[in-house]
């Protein structure tokens, strides 16, 4: 039975293992000892090289922390493991697992497009981006994703992943913190179109400022998105103020 790695064992770790521990053994490992937690999830708790020492590696920190993890774990690597992230940007970690991991290590990147509050109902028929690096188990891994898990793997590049996440999270993520930041009230005298600004004030509200950090500041191409939303919201409160005068 082959062996599974889980490295950052945060809120996202956590919450992977509730559908990967029926179909194999799970070591996880955080720089915060979460010992009692992994206990709870009834999953082993292992030091780093322990941890990276397994057949399949799970990166799930955020990017800002990746390149030093992997300067610390390439030495305790298999020569045939199998390295995947889970970050929320793919061209940097991928650039990133490239230029530090041996040769002999497969790599691939990932996405899911989900969390613990969107997938708390279960994960069937979410998405799933797959970027293929250097991974001869690449197709594998993209049958157990689709026919076990039953996520919708959507394959990408790591520039046409990131392109697209400007819009899809940075900027669905900047309003979300907006709003939250607002505190916009829940009141009885509300729209369906309120209601979502509720939702969105809801399930991105409780996002840690990592996670964030990491859509906004590690996407090459999100900082445009959020100056075109800017400057659109700039030309239209112009307008307003014109036809007010």
């Amino acid at each position: 039975m082959r062996t599974l790695g889980i490295i950052g064992f945060g809120g996202f770790g956590q919450f992977m293992v509730k559908y990967l521990q029926p179909y194999i053994s799970i070591t996880v490992h955080d720089l915060t000892d979460l010992s009692h937690v992994a206990s709870d999830h009834k999953v082993e708790w292992g030091t780093l090289k322990e941890t990276a020492s397994k057949d399949i590696i799970i990166l799930a920190v955020p990017v800002q922390f990746l390149e030093p993890l992997l300067i610390d774990i390439k030495e305790y690597l298999k020569a045939d493991a199998l390295v995947v992230d889970v970050s929320s940007v793919k061209v940097k970690p991928i650039d990133l697992m490239l230029k530090h991991l041996p040769p002999s290590v497969d790599i691939l990147g990932t996405h899911p497009l989900f969390g613990p509050q969107s997938g708390k109902h279960g994960v069937k028929g979410l998405n799933m981006v797959v970027c293929p690096v250097r991974s001869k188990r690449t197709r594998s891994i993209i049958h157990f994703l689709s026919q076990v898990l039953q996520l919708n793997v959507l394959e990408r590049t790591p520039d046409t992943h990131d392109k697209q996440m400007a819009y899809v999270q940075a900027l669905t993520h900047f309003i979300g913190r907006s709003i939250n930041e607002m505190d916009i009230p829940d009141v009885e005298q509300k729209t369906p179109a309120y209601q979502y600004l509720l939702d969105i004030k809801r399930n991105l509200g409780g996002d840690s400022m990592e996670l964030f950090l990491t859509i906004e500041l590690e996407n090459p191409y999100a900082k445009r998105v959020r100056e075109e939303f800017m400057d659109a919201l700039k030309s239209l409160d112009d307008r307003l103020e014109k036809i007010k005068r």
